[in-house]
C-alpha cells in the first residue's frame, strides 16, 4: 500500500480517546471510533482454532446497534473455518484500517456469534463496500483491483455479533497496540 500523504498517528489517536467526555458504546469505543468502523474501512477478522492457531479472515462492513453490540459481515464460504472456530467458543477481533491514512484500530470479544441478518443490513454492506472500494483506488490501487477484492454476493454474506470488551489502537508506530481508554 502506498505511503499516507498524511499518516495517522497512534498517539492522536490515544489522546483523542483520553480527552473523550461523552457516552461510550459498547463499554469501549466512543462516537467517533463507532462511526469510523461503520465508515467503509478495510476489517481483518480473526478467531482462534482448535489447534490454538489463528484463523484470519475478511469482513466487508459494519454496524452497531443501538445498545451496543457491533455486528461485522463476511462471507461466509471463504470464513467457513472461522465460523466454525467462533461457533466452538474462540476468542474474536477484528481490525479496522482506512488506507487513506492507515488509522487502525482494533477490538476483541470473548466470544462472538453468527446471527440472522436484519432488514437494511445488506444495503450498509454495499454502501460500505463501495467506500471502501473508492478509498483504494484514491490510494492508487486501479479500479479493477479494487472491485475485485471488495467483490462479495449478497447471498453469501453472514452476520456476526458481539459486544467488545476491549479496544486498541493498530496504527502503525509508537504506542501501536496500546489500549484505547480514558
Amino acid at each position: 500500500m502506498p505511503r499516507a500523504a498524511s499518516p495517522s498517528t497512534p498517539s492522536e489517536e490515544l489522546e483523542a480517546r483520553r480527552r473523550w467526555d461523552g457516552p461510550v458504546i459498547a463499554g469501549v469505543l466512543t462516537q467517533e471510533l463507532a462511526e469510523f468502523c461503520e465508515s467503509g474501512v478495510s476489517i481483518v477478522i480473526a478467531a482462534r482454532g482448535a489447534d490454538g492457531l489463528p484463523i484470519a479472515g475478511v469482513a466487508r462492513a459494519c454496524r452497531i446497534t443501538r445498545d451496543g453490540r457491533m455486528r461485522v459481515f463476511l462471507p461466509e464460504a471463504a470464513n467457513a473455518a472461522l465460523l466454525g472456530a467462533l461457533a466452538q467458543g474462540s476468542p474474536f477481533a477484528a481490525t479496522f484500517s482506512a488506507p487513506r491514512n492507515h488509522r487502525s484500530i482494533q477490538v476483541k470479544a470473548s466470544v462472538a456469534r453468527q446471527v440472522e441478518m436484519a432488514a437494511g443490513e445488506l444495503d450498509a454492506v454495499d454502501r460500505q463496500v463501495r467506500t471502501f472500494a473508492s478509498e483504494l483506488v484514491f490510494v492508487s490501487y486501479t479500479p479493477r483491483f479494487a472491485a475485485a477484492y471488495t467483490a462479495y454476493r449478497p447471498d453469501d454474506i453472514v452476520a456476526i455479533e458481539f459486544s467488545p470488551h476491549d479496544a486498541f489502537v493498530q496504527t502503525p508506530g509508537p504506542g501501536a497496540g496500546e489500549q484505547l481508554a480514558p
